[in-house]
């Protein structure tokens, strides 16, 4: 009997396997800014430059180390570009960028949107969907990826795992109203984010939810994630097998699904890791 047949509920474990990361590791970069204020990016060793958007996140994400101290406030194009620079400075080459370190894009759109378009390096971003005026408008821009972090496959579950996420329904709306406006290039490029977390979201009615939700949209990519542990925090990812059996009923029913890649696992810079603060701040906390 596998875990999907065993019950509602995958059995709640922490993950005990690791990833080799061999001597390519992820690197994270403080960025100071101007005012005192420190975010954090990552360069992965695929070679993509995780960037942060704001400085903290208003989301409010139970399991996310990013927001837990709230949001201070949003980043000017400069300070984007600042965090591109910062990796150059030393001797990274990135061969992409994308949004999806700490913040909400769509909650700073004038900045976020200039870089996406003025950008030389193709640029992709992650967010909650919120606002979702702003997400309508986002799908359309010329962006290299846009990935949507759902974690549910009910709405009770989304209100629960992200308290200040968009309206789930309406979320799922925003998508069917602009579907027939894109084009299948663009559809393509459409992604949603589930991080796996135990008891929470991995039962039958949550992954069977999200499969009957993604079914009018079968270009949509869904990623599979797994969690970063972060201090303080109870949330665990189910065991390897358990996810593997998740992987394997969506790809039976023909949905196009993904694992997480070795660098979003790493602990160092992985998903829901990176931090911002003040510069005083961050120095008494080492």
């Amino acid at each position: 009997m596998g875990y999907l047949s065993s019950g509602n509920v995958l059995r709640r474990a922490r993950i005990t396997h690791m990833i080799d990361h061999g001597s390519q590791e992820n690197t994270v970069i403080a960025v100071e800014l101007a005012d005192g204020c420190v975010v954090e990016s990552v360069y992965y060793g695929s070679g993509t430059l995780c960037l942060s958007s704001q400085v903290g996140c208003a989301m409010g994400c139970p399991f996310c180390a990013s927001g837990a101290n709230g949001l201070l406030r949003s980043l000017t194009g400069g300070e984007l570009r600042q965090q591109v620079a910062a990796a150059g400075k030393r001797g990274l080459t990135p061969r992409r960028l994308t949004l999806s370190g700490i913040g909400e894009p769509l909650q700073n759109p004038g900045p976020v949107k200039q870089f996406i378009e003025n950008s030389e390096l193709p640029v992709s971003l992650t967010t909650t969907g919120k606002p979702l005026a702003g997400l309508a408008e986002f799908l359309h821009l010329p962006h290299n990826g846009l990935m949507i972090s759902l974690h549910a496959g009910t709405a009770a579950t989304h209100c629960r795992v992200m308290p200040r996420g968009p309206d789930f329904e309406k979320l799922w709306q925003v998508l069917a109203d602009n579907w027939p406006l894109l084009s299948g290039n663009r559809r393509r490029r459409l992604g949603i984010n589930y991080l796996l977390l135990s008891g929470i979201n991995d039962s039958m009615d949550e992954l069977a939810g999200l499969y009957r939700l993604m079914q009018p949209f079968p270009e949509i990519t869904l990623h599979l994630l797994v969690l970063n542990r972060v201090e303080g925090s109870a949330y665990t990812s189910p065991p390897r097998a358990a996810i593997d059996e998740i992987h394997g009923f969506f790809s039976e029913r023909n949905v196009h699904v993904r694992r997480a890649n070795r660098w979003r696992q790493q602990q160092k810079g992985g998903c829901g890791t990176l931090v911002a603060g003040k510069r005083q701040e961050r120095s008494s906390a080492s």
